[in-house]
This record gives C-alpha cells, sequence and structure tokens, in this order.
C-alpha cells in the first residue's frame, strides 16, 4: 500500500523516513557513549523544536522510553510519580488475611506482587455457614518514590527523558536536581533536555551534579541538513524536487526539522499529493515545480499549524498606553502604526535571524520604514524591553522574546522558531496593519 504524506513528513511525531543523522556532530554516538557511562547524568540542551526528543528516540527506542515534561513537575515527587505512573504501578496495593480457625481466607487488591505494605489497619471477616468469627489485618502499600523506582528500572535500558527541565519551577529544581544525583548513583538512567539559556539550570540548582553529567549540545540545523529531510521525503513518495526549491523551503523552516516537515507535509497537500507513487514506479523525469504562489500557499497553512495570533496581537499592540500618543510610522507595504509594529514588521523581513543585534534590528527598521521619519534609538531600546516582558506574562514558563541590553550592545532573541514562522508566514501582521490606528 503506498505511503501517504502524512506518513512521511511527519512534524509531531518521530520520523521513520526523513531522519537526518547528522554525521559532523555524531550526535548518535556521543549520547550512546554517556547512556553507557555509569552514574551520569546526560544533558542534551539545543533550540526550541531543534530534534531534541527525536535524537533520544532514535538511540533508546520509544518502548525504553520514559518521557516526563518538566511542565508537570512541581516536586521531586512529581517525578517519581510520572515514571511509576508510566511504568503502570498502583497508587497503593491493599491485602487483607484472616485467619478463622483452621481456614485462611486472604483477599487482595491491584498492584504487582512483592511491593511491602507499609500501611496498617484492621479489618474484621465472617464466614458464613460457621459459627467462628475471626480478625484479620488489613494492609495497604503505598508508592516510596525514587526508592520503588529504583526497585523497577535500576539497572535497565529505561530511561527517564524529563524534556523542558527548565520548566520546573526554580524553588523545585534543587531538589528534583538533588534526587537526580541520586537516582543517577543507584543506577538509573537519566537524561535531561532544555533550550541552551536554561541548559545549566541542574548544575546550578545542585553543584554535585558538576562533573557528573554529561553535555550533548544539538546546535541549529544547517540549510543543508533541512532541505535533505525534502529531499528524502519526497523521493520516498516518488516524487523530486530540485535542490533550489528545496533549499528555499529550508530557508522558511527557521533552522527546524520540526518546522521543515510541517512544510513539506502542506506543500504535498497544495501540490495535490495524496499518496506515494507505486514503490515499482519510476522517479518522474521532472521535478516537481514549486510556483512562488504555491510555496506561499504552503507556507500559510503551515502557519496556521503554529498559531500565535493572540501573543503576536499582544506584541503589536504593546502595553497600555499612557499620557502621549505614540509615533506614527509609515511603512513600506503601505501600513501604518507605532514603534511596535515597526519591530515586528524588521524580525519578519528577510532572511529569518532568530537572534538580532541592536545594530541590525535599527537597519531592518529602516528598511520597512517608508519615507524619513524612523523610531529612534531610545524608542527601539525600550518597545524591545517591553516586549520581552509582554511575552513574560503571557507565557510565563517560556522565554519565547527576550531582550538584553548593555552600554555597548543589545540583542533581541526569539527562542521559539514557531514563532518566527508564524510572523514571516502567516496573514497576521498584514490582517493588524490594515486595522484603523
Amino acid at each position: 500500500m503506498p505511503l501517504r504524506p502524512e506518513d512521511v513528513f511527519t512534524p509531531n511525531d518521530f520520523p521513520v523516513h526523513t531522519y537526518v543523522q547528522r554525521a559532523d556532530k555524531k550526535l548518535e554516538d556521543s549520547l550512546t557513549f554517556a547512556l553507557g557511562t555509569p552514574k551520569t547524568v546526560i544533558s542534551v540542551s539545543g533550540p526550541s523544536k531543534a530534534g531534541k526528543t527525536v535524537l533520544i528516540e532514535r538511540v533508546v527506542g520509544s518502548d525504553n522510553l520514559i518521557t516526563i515534561s518538566g511542565a508537570v513537575i512541581g516536586s521531586a515527587s512529581d517525578l517519581w510519580d510520572r515514571v511509576l505512573d508510566w511504568i503502570g504501578v498502583p497508587d497503593a496495593v491493599s491485602k487483607t488475611v484472616t485467619d478463622t480457625g483452621g481456614y485462611q481466607i486472604g483477599a487482595e487488591g491491584g498492584g504487582k506482587a512483592g511491593i511491602p505494605f507499609v500501611v496498617e489497619g484492621q479489618a474484621k471477616a465472617t464466614i458464613q455457614g460457621q459459627q467462628s468469627k475471626a480478625e484479620g489485618v488489613s494492609r495497604t502499600a503505598t508508592r516510596q518514590g525514587l526508592a520503588q523506582v529504583e526497585r523497577e528500572i535500576a539497572g535497565s535500558d529505561f530511561v527517564v527523558f524529563v524534556d523542558d527541565f527548565h520548566y520546573i519551577p526554580r524553588n523545585s529544581q534543587t531538589e528534583v536536581a538533588r534526587q537526580v544525583k541520586a537516582a543517577a548513583g543507584l543506577g538509573i538512567k537519566l537524561c535531561l533536555a532544555a533550550v541552551p539559556h536554561r541548559a545549566d539550570d541542574a548544575v546550578r540548582s545542585n553543584s554535585e551534579l558538576r562533573g557528573r553529567t554529561s553535555g550533548i549540545d544539538v546546535g541549529f540545523w544547517t540549510l543543508e541538513e533541512l532541505a535533505e529531510i525534502a529531499t528524502r521525503g519526497f523521493a520516498t513518495l516518488g516524487y523530486t524536487i530540485t535542490d533550489v526549491d528545496a533549499q528555499r523551503l529550508a530557508i522558511e523552516a527557521c533552522r527546524s526539522p520540526q518546522l521543515m516537515q510541517q512544510i513539506c507535509l502542506q506543500a504535498c497537500r497544495v501540490m495535490g499529493i495524496r499518496e506515494g507513487r507505486a514503490a515499482d514506479s519510476p522517479l518522474t523525469l521532472s521535478p516537481l515545480s514549486f510556483s512562488a504562489e504555491a510555496t506561499r500557499e504552503a507556507l500559510e497553512m503551515a502557519a496556521s499549524q503554529t498559531d500565535y495570533t493572540s501573543l503576536v496581537k499582544t506584541l503589536h499592540a504593546g502595553p497600555k498606553k499612557r499620557g502621549m500618543e505614540r509615533k506614527i510610522f509609515e511603512f513600506v507595504d503601505g501600513s501604518k502604526g507605532d514603534v511596535y509594529r515597526a519591530i515586528l514588521l524588521a524580525l519578519s523581513a528577510d532572511p529569518p535571524v532568530s537572534e538580532i543585534t541592536y545594530n541590525d534590528l535599527t537597519k531592518r527598521i529602516d528598511r520597512v520604514c517608508a519615507g524619513d521619519e524612523k523610531p529612534g534609538m531610545g524608542s527601539v531600546v525600550q518597545s524591545a524591553r517591553h516586549m520581552s516582558t509582554l511575552a513574560r506574562a503571557s507565557l510565563p514558563e517560556e522565554r519565547i522574546i527576550e531582550w538584553e541590553h548593555d552600554a555597548n550592545m543589545g540583542l533581541l532573541s526569539i527562542s521559539d522558531p514557531y514563532l518566527l514562522f508564524f510572523l514571516r508566514s502567516s496573514t497576521k501582521l498584514t490582517q493588524l496593519g490594515n486595522e484603523p490606528q
């Protein structure tokens, strides 16, 4: 049965047909070696949507990977409870044993054999048809956190993968890091993932992890690596794509393989590809032709899967106005707006960049402004700082946009490539520009 595009291009699943081994980084070898090193905590860092989870699943295997999101961990006990949930250990196990003068009747509910009973209570039982009554003992076993996880998976091939460790509340990270160190010492394999600027959260939370942690940096993907996803995927479906078109799609993916998968999937939809060619069919002699219109349609459809409408509206409006009205500028796209629109238009300009210095930002603002009127340095710096604050208020668990400024330079960073892609490929900025000022 021919494969379908959604079988090949999988933005939300493991890319069975389009996995790209980035040979120059030797990531798989590094992770395999680290997993084989006893009592080592592995820290995998890399930009958001850069393939950290896919790398770990590739090496460990989905059946052996116990994935826990940092967003659901409020304490160390939460971590081990989630692991035990994955294993299938019940919250509690009760057992009642009754002795009735030669007969022993027992009732046991739930759980795995061999779990010690730690809470005791009295229970009574009556055997029908006999004159004797007896009292028995009811014991209930409750979960034992790390100790029970050790009994279940220590020394095995199972790997506890804490994704987005930086999402764990700061006031809980110290205790979690302490128990992570203890777990590694007990022979439990652990892997922590975080974005680059929060990659050392675990070590900072517990300095004793220093020297016991193996760091692997996934890094940004190159255009060539992203283009290979398109080339492999379309070939798997029985089609060819030119190197030029593959590179063009790769540029729009904002250095994210997950976004590249989404773009290629939507491109199949636009090109009318519903299923792949039969295995014995030769590749088409003429490569697929991606017109500018077809490419734009595919990008807009992909942007609808990465919706940042609320945040973009918040950033475009800026903080609540106080006192004087903001100065309005005219832009080359025919719209009008204040300094906040100027910054967003600059960020959406070519080429896509996730980090931009103040000097480059002002150059872009100059290009998107029409005429001689442009936002001044003080206005740009203050507005960039406000945008960082607004983003943190809208999404407190994430650092979507950050502004760093000192006497010598300023740097505006967008940590989530989906936001950058949404700014560039959705119609939201155009819609906001058409609204009355």
